[in-house]
């Protein structure tokens, strides 16, 4: 890269003249992965601070992706616990229900085997007949 002085030079320090580029192109080698400029200017150059930042600008890119994509995995994950929570509720109140069934059903039985018991000797006497009846035949709901 060639560089010619500008015109102007100081009066107090004419070591300060601004150099000028010229609009040709260094010739890059195969192997060399940093630009010649970045190697001239250092790690705090103009294009190492431009690199910086596109870096940034990527990594908050992707944090801001990783986040939309957290966010959506947490609302469904507690659509689909409150969905658990609702069949756990309806699952305990159909327990609940059979429970009540089954205890009205055994009530139920020991009235019966209470009524039988307690009737007298007539009234057994007269309803054994159809009691055997019902045993044979099976009582019809």
């Amino acid at each position: 890269m060639s560089t010619t002085s500008v015109p102007f030079q100081s009066a107090i320090r004419p070591d300060l003249s601004i150099p000028r580029r010229t609009h040709s192109t260094p010739p890059m080698e195969a192997d060399d992965l940093v630009p010649r400029e970045r190697r001239i200017a250092g790690p705090y150059g103009q294009a190492s601070l431009h690199e910086a930042w596109d870096k940034l600008y990527r990594a908050r890119a992707l944090l801001e992706a990783e986040q939309s994509h957290l966010r959506d995995d947490r609302i469904a994950f507690q659509g689909e616990l409150e969905a658990l929570g609702q069949r756990e509720q309806a699952l305990s109140r159909r327990e609940f229900k059979i429970q009540q069934l089954e205890n009205l059903a055994a009530l139920e039985r020991e009235e019966a085997a209470m009524e039988k018991e307690s009737g007298s000797a007539i009234v057994r006497f007269t309803r054994a007949p159809f009691d055997m009846a019902r045993s044979v035949f099976g009582q019809k709901k």
